[in-house]
């Protein structure tokens, strides 16, 4: 199956002297940038917003005229990882982008992660499923916080801030459902807790109340859920209805993203989760973000568009900074080499990485509160 393909032009550059070029780049007056993610389909929105955040970045960059410009190729992989593959192949290929932002689901992530490091072409994702800077490749980077050191600062805020000592885990029975069931264990036990129950759903379901009854039954205070935010809804709602008093701790799927709170409606009030950016009024590091996004967009941004927003404009800075040449490799050395104190600051405040390539900032805190966010700790 192809596909989609969405080409958004460059806008006209200068040329660049040839004098810059360092041995191992290729000269050239722009950024290329590909982007895969779901732009079709169920899940559409978590690509849409990753997509818009990377292309409001590339229009304000772009509108600067400082000799470089930033070019997007958009693929749709339409949430199938074999499509996912074919777009990462005809991207480095064909297009012979510069770095590859995505995919989306963790799964595809994966899928592609085999040919990027082959091609030996940066690889940036948003995916949160625990292996993925684990395989070995020196061409990953996680902009976003994996399930394990988000579950950590949530259920750590659960059980030493809001004194839970009852927690059950209930994830869906795909890999980062499982990745966030085994995270979500191993932080219980370094608490010196264990879950009072443990139960699976199948991406799809609908009637969760056989697996809520358990939980019920089993005496738990907390219930740690993941993932996709459309089941996360189903499950506030069937929380409620079967009577169940319980602190709902979300995973990052939620944060953020509107149309969240609009499924989930008030089922979801004090629901709280751990996530890399909330569009909070009045802080003034992301409100021009903000502003311009709802401003095109008509609504918020959510932590996906931030991802792809600050991956963007990290990658121009390292051009940049390199005198307009653009190098796959000094992309990916730039970037690991971002440090604490020395990282590059974005609307998610300062972005460093460790030697794998796993994101290592810290995570907020939010809270869903009458209809919209709140960060009860930064």
């Amino acid at each position: 199956m192809r596909a989609s393909r969405i080409l958004l032009p460059a806008v006209a550059t200068m040329m660049l002297s040839a004098a810059c070029l360092a041995p191992d780049a290729v000269a050239q007056t722009r950024i290329k940038l590909g982007v895969i993610g779901p732009l079709t389909g169920d899940f559409a929105f978590g690509g849409q917003f990753q997509l818009n955040g990377a292309r409001l970045k590339v229009d304000e960059l772009n509108a600067r005229k400082e000799g470089i410009t930033v070019e997007l190729v958009a693929e749709d992989d339409q949430s199938k990882c074999d499509v996912a593959v074919a777009a990462a192949r005809k991207l480095i290929t064909r297009d012979r982008v510069d770095a590859v932002l995505g995919a989306w689901q963790s799964t595809c992530t994966l899928a592609i992660l085999p040919i990027t490091a082959q091609a030996e072409v940066p690889q940036f994702t948003t995916s949160v499923a625990a292996g993925i800077t684990q395989r070995g490749s020196k061409w990953i980077f996680r902009v976003a916080l994996p399930t394990r050191i988000l579950n950590r600062s949530s259920l750590e805020y659960a059980v030493k801030v809001m004194k839970i000592d009852k927690i059950a885990i209930f994830t869906s029975n795909e890999e980062v459902g499982k990745s966030i069931a085994r995270d979500s264990a191993q932080i219980l036990a370094s608490l010196g807790m264990t879950p009072v129950a443990t139960e699976e759903w199948t991406r799809g379901d609908k009637d969760f109340t056989g697996q809520l009854g358990r939980i019920k039954a089993s005496g738990a205070r907390a219930i740690i859920a993941g993932t996709g935010f459309t089941d996360m809804a189903i499950i506030a709602r069937q929380v409620r209805e079967l009577g169940l008093n319980v602190q709902l701790i979300g995973g990052d799927t939620i944060g953020g993203n509107p149309k969240f709170l609009e499924l989930a409606g008030a089922d979801a009030d004090g629901m709280i989760f751990s996530i890399v950016f909330l569009p909070v009024g009045g802080d003034a590091a992301i409100g021009p973000f903000v502003d311009r996004y709802k401003a095109v967009h008509g609504v918020l941004p959510d932590s996906w568009a931030a991802e792809f927003y600050d991956t963007v404009g990290m990658i121009y800075e390292l051009v940049k900074a390199n005198r307009g040449v653009v190098s796959r490799k000094a992309i990916a050395d730039y970037t690991r080499g971002l440090k604490l104190g020395a990282g590059y600051r974005g609307v998610m405040g300062e972005i460093y990485f460790d030697e794998t390539g796993e994101a290592a900032w810290p995570p907020i805190i939010g809270q869903v509160k009458g209809g919209s966010w709140t960060i009860l700790r930064r």
